[in-house]
């Protein structure tokens, strides 16, 4: 087949002709498009962001309830052993300082996993700007 022919061939199974505002419409209706696919996923990521959140909650919620009842039957008993061996002014003193380094420790490992909701597509765009490309570290 020569080229002369392959040309006649191709023009034939060209496509119809379509004026310019037909194809800056058909344009317009794949960006529409476009865009609800994307409001749609992203819909969708924060629902599933949200579910997480809130069960995230309410377990915690639950948890704090029961632990803090706990910690008040164990403050006391701490405190009424301790208060004949050290006194009861240190005895508070020491039980208060431990608990709250436990709830230090256990305030940061909750931040550690709240960290771990994000979009990797906001960590990608957060890339580009120019705190993140000086190399800071932030």
């Amino acid at each position: 087949m020569t080229d002369e022919a392959k040309h006649d061939q191709a023009e034939a199974v060209a496509a119809p002709d379509v004026s310019a505002t037909q194809q800056v419409s058909i344009v317009m209706e794949d960006i529409r498009a476009l865009v609800r696919a994307e409001m749609r996923y992203y819909q969708s990521r924060l629902d599933y962001s949200r579910h997480v959140m809130r069960t995230s909650f309410r377990f915690g919620a639950v948890a704090a309830f029961a632990f803090g009842a706990a910690a008040i039957g164990l403050v006391t008993g701490l405190i009424m052993t301790l208060a004949p061996l050290v006194g009861p002014g240190l005895a508070t003193l020491l039980v208060t300082f431990g608990f709250m380094t436990i709830g230090a420790i256990c305030a940061f490992q909750a931040r550690k996993w709240v960290r771990k909701i994000y979009f990797p597509e906001i960590e990608r765009d957060n890339d580009a700007t120019p705190e993140r490309s000086q190399g800071n570290g932030t």
